[in-house]
């Protein structure tokens, strides 16, 4: 028995060190309400605790999805993703904010987040491949002024690995699943290159919003292509336009640019100012600032690269999947 337990212990320390790598949302605040998110040691956990956050216990290592990936149902919410057994309450309208465990600095590109209404009412039961989203968010490039440019990622690891998303106030109440992204774009000057790190949550939503989302949306296995402009795109070379890609942002007033005129758009031409971003609401204190493009941190700001990168040949072989 000892044995065993000294085995888990160290299967555990394997597991939690993977964690450093990229990152899983590890808590989930609503008005001052926490919820713990998805962890990888909490797969060993015997009952497993019901979390909101699903599991993704075949991602040991916490490697991205790639877009030869793109049509396979681990788009959705990551490798062999199932669904949570709980759920986070928010009205509609307030703010959910997401802690990651860590995020690397060298890993820039957009941020964006997506909602879907659970067709049979259950989300933690729901075949995420019948789930259809619609896009509640979007962060891309928000100061292009220096390669590779400041990024919605970049303003989310500043903020101490934090995320906010506003859920829009006219959703009807309901069960939905939250589905937020990352997409690091620091190899994707090479095709098939961009690294996609999608995460999902249970929300119940309560409050007076009238929009049913069940007609509406689409399968996250058809929001992107390999070539679409803000998947496969050179950063560390001058970028006065990014295209951030997926479906269109939806508005709850019918009207193009975001929720009720744009509330959490953010423009993808250098731009700061989203409210789909949020403040270090949650985050712990910060450990330090990163200083190597491969390192990562779980709070503090990381280190920025601030030239341009002479030749391509070393941009290949500095910058390759990690």
């Amino acid at each position: 028995m000892a044995w065993c337990g000294a085995v888990g212990l160290a299967i555990s320390f394997v597991v939690l060190s993977t964690v450093n790598a990229h990152g899983v949302i590890t808590q989930i605040t609503v008005e001052g309400q926490q919820y713990a998110g998805y962890e990888p040691s909490k797969a060993w956990q015997q009952p497993a605790p019901d979390l909101a956050g699903w599991s993704i216990p075949e991602d040991t290592d916490l490697g991205p999805i790639e877009p030869p990936k793109y049509a396979n149902p681990d788009i959705i919410c990551h490798i062999g993703a199932t669904p949570g057994k709980a759920y986070v309450t928010v009205a509609a309208g307030s703010q959910v904010n997401l802690k990651w465990s860590s995020w690397p600095d060298s890993h820039h590109g957009p941020v964006l987040d997506y909602l879907a209404s659970c067709p049979n009412g259950d989300c933690t039961t729901v075949d995420k491949t019948q789930l259809k989203f619609i896009k509640i968010a979007e962060s891309g490039l928000l100061d292009d002024s220096t390669p590779p440019g400041f990024w919605g990622a970049d303003k989310l690891l500043q903020a101490g690995a934090s995320w906010t998303v506003t859920i829009p106030q006219c959703v009807a109440p309901g069960n939905y699943v939250l589905r937020t992204e990352i997409i690091a774009l620091h190899g994707a000057f090479d095709i098939d290159k961009a690294q996609n790190y999608p995460q999902c949550i249970n929300l119940k939503v309560t409050g007076s919003g009238t929009r049913s989302l069940a007609s509406t949306g689409e399968p996250a296995t058809q929001f992107y292509k390999n070539t679409d402009p803000g998947i496969q795109v050179g950063i560390y070379n001058p970028l006065p336009n990014y295209v951030i890609p997926g479906p269109p942002l939806f508005s709850c007033d019918g009207s193009s640019g975001g929720i009720g005129g744009g509330a959490n758009s953010t423009s993808s031409t250098g731009s700061s100012g989203s409210l789909g971003m949020g403040s270090s609401m949650g985050s712990g204190p910060s450990m330090g600032m990163g200083s190597s493009m491969g390192s990562s941190t779980s709070t503090g700001m990381g280190s920025m690269s601030t030239g341009s990168f002479g030749s391509s040949m070393f941009r290949r072989s500095r910058f390759r999947k990690s």
